[in-house]
């Protein structure tokens, strides 16, 4: 049986002043492998460790309240809450120097840092049932939060500072916890998770990098991006494919339902508070233009900052619109038939690549889906005396490719031609049609919404409607499709549970939420893991709700915690000073 490390005996921090350890190289004094709840039903995911820079701490967990660090105290600093979460999935906490570990920048600038795991879709209890389903992740973090406060005399760091930091699902996470503080809705998940009743959950600030949010509308919106270019690349998503007649037919119907779904919002442009919208084509009307123009404008910054020499690239602004240089980057996956081809998990992050096991090594679910390795086991800290071996991706040089027939520049900003034309010349489709709620019912979203007894589940009525409509030319597949999504549509606690992890939901709307105060938004504008037209929706719901909202597209960025460094230090030393 694995042994699973847990610092502590009890909920009380108190116990633990002993356990506190210095790190030389990170100069801060560590606290790792604290269980945050005493209803664990997966305690190698309910985890989390605490970071404390060197002048707010002294040994045995003493707290030094005279000491500084960029002009912080003990009592005042922020708390960096950094969730693990990936692909809805089953996540640890990160250790210095781990994987997906992102601690360096916040702690070089004085702030507290926690890392935070949490359960996911494919965790299962000690009875053998899936208890990780949602809304299990965004609880688990609610659930640390509180037991962040619970024992807040005991952590250097303002509890009334604590800002959310999560990418992928952990940018879905993070949206959650700055729009759900306190919600009711949640209080029996947490209740039964074990967390302080009697403490908050809420947060100051939430920065979320490339969320993966809107479920049940990721589709349409996937669509609607994507809908010019009928190949899709390989990826954690799938092999390569071509779409089939009924795909492409599917696609047109689902960009359709976009394009009503969008505008039955009501967004309004926070510029100068007219309404957005797309028309009929979807490539045209006030909302295409806004994310245009948040394309463009990324493409500007980054062509400034090359220019200026401001970035680690090493070839001229000249060079790169012409595609005169070579760039590293990871090798591409293999298809269906490369049977020795490695399938790089796109959510695993820097340094991270994990291989497609062999099919005597994989295991089946109860619905003869094959189950793969978790990832959250792979990325799991192994234990003492044993070293991690990183699976580093294979990385290859590429040539640039010349950009100047859809990319300008004059000098002082750049100008996409159009969004097609930008999909088909630089960010080509990753997923298939569906790629969220797949026709396999086989993605990890198909995952999230299941039970303690079925693992799998279809979710988005609104593919059964757009099958319906292509019964008359797709009659093999309507009777092939249709029936499993339609069961959805009388599942009124499946919708409830795709209802309650939705963010959306909480903003503007009657939901009785304590509400973070700031909120920053960074995607790839590269990221094609969903439409960029779904984190531009948060930020504009947001917006209209009167939260200050720093929302931007980072150029060239993929599905990542896309930004330029220090940005995001530099944003919480203006909103905690």
């Amino acid at each position: 049986m694995e042994h699973i490390s847990i610092i502590n005996k009890t909920m009380e921090l108190s116990d633990c002043k002993n356990d506190w350890f210095f790190d030389e190289k990170y100069k801060c004094w560590c606290l790792e492998d604290v269980l945050y709840t005493d209803k664990a039903t997966t305690p190698k995911f309910q985890r989390l460790s605490i970071f404390v820079p060197e002048p707010y701490m002294k040994e045995n967990g003493e707290i030094i309240s005279n000491s500084t660090m960029n002009g912080y105290r003990a009592s005042n600093v922020p708390v960096i809450f950094e969730n693990n979460s990936a692909g809805y999935m089953q996540m640890p906490h990160v250790w210095l120097e781990g994987p997906r570990c992102f601690a360096q920048q916040y702690l070089e600038r004085g702030f507290v840092y926690v890392t935070c795991g949490n359960r996911g879709s494919e965790s299962k209890n000690s009875a053998g049932e899936w208890c990780g389903k949602a809304p299990a992740n965004l609880v688990d973090l609610k659930t640390a939060i509180r037991f962040l406060r619970h024992n807040a005399q005991c952590i250097p760091g303002d509890m009334e500072r604590i800002i959310s930091v999560g990418w992928s699902a952990g940018g879905a996470m993070s949206a959650l916890l700055g729009v759900t503080g306190n919600n009711r809705n949640f209080n029996s998940y947490l209740e039964e998770n074990g967390a302080f009743m009697d403490e908050r959950d809420d947060i100051y600030a939430s920065q979320i990098y490339c969320p993966i949010i809107d479920l049940e509308h990721a589709d349409l919106a996937y669509e609607w991006m994507f809908h010019a270019d009928k190949e899709n690349e390989a990826s954690p998503a799938g092999p390569a494919g071509v779409m089939t007649p009924f795909q492409k037919a599917l696609s047109a119907k689902l960009k359709e339902k976009y394009i009503a779904y969008f505008n039955s919002l009501g967004l309004m442009n926070p510029d100068d508070h007219t309404k957005l919208r797309l028309y009929e084509d979807g490539r045209s009307g006030s909302a295409y233009d806004y994310l245009m123009k948040k394309i463009n404008e990324s493409a500007t910054i980054y062509l400034k900052k090359l220019k200026a020499g401001e970035l680690e690239e090493k070839y001229s602004l000249k060079e790169y619109m012409s595609g005169d240089y070579e760039y590293e980057t990871m090798a591409p996956m293999g298809g269906e038939s490369d049977e020795g081809a490695d399938l790089m998990q796109g959510h695993a992050g820097p340094g991270v690549a994990l291989r497609k096991e062999s099919k005597k090594e994989e295991a089946k679910d109860g619905g003869g889906h094959t189950e793969p390795p978790s990832l959250g086991d792979m990325v799991s800290r192994p234990s003492k005396g044993t070293d991690y071996k990183a699976l580093e991706p294979p990385m290859i040089m590429v040539p640039g490719k010349d950009k100047r027939a859809w990319l300008t520049w004059d000098g002082k900003e750049a100008r996409v031609e159009d969004l097609d034309t930008y999909v088909l010349n630089h960010r080509r489709r990753m997923k298939p049609c569906t790629s969220f709620d797949t026709l396999g019912m086989d993605s990890g979203e198909n995952c999230v919404f299941g039970t303690s007894a079925k693992h799998y589940m279809h979710f988005n009525t609104d593919i059964a409607d757009a099958i319906v409509q292509l019964k008359e030319e797709f009659t093999e597949e309507y009777q092939k499709y249709f029936e499993g999504y339609q069961e959805a549509r009388s599942d009124e606690q499946l919708a409830r549970r795709v209802y309650l992890i939705n963010p959306l939901n909480y903003i503007g709307t009657e939901e009785k939420s304590d509400s973070a105060k700031h909120f920053r938004i960074r995607v790839g504008a590269s990221d094609a893991d969903t439409s960029l037209s779904v984190s531009m929706t948060l930020a504009l719901k947001l917006a209209m709700a009167g939260k200050p909202v720093d929302y931007a597209l980072v150029w060239g960025k993929p599905h990542c915690e896309a930004d330029y460094p220090g940005e995001v230090c530099d944003w919480i030393d203006a909103i905690c000073r």
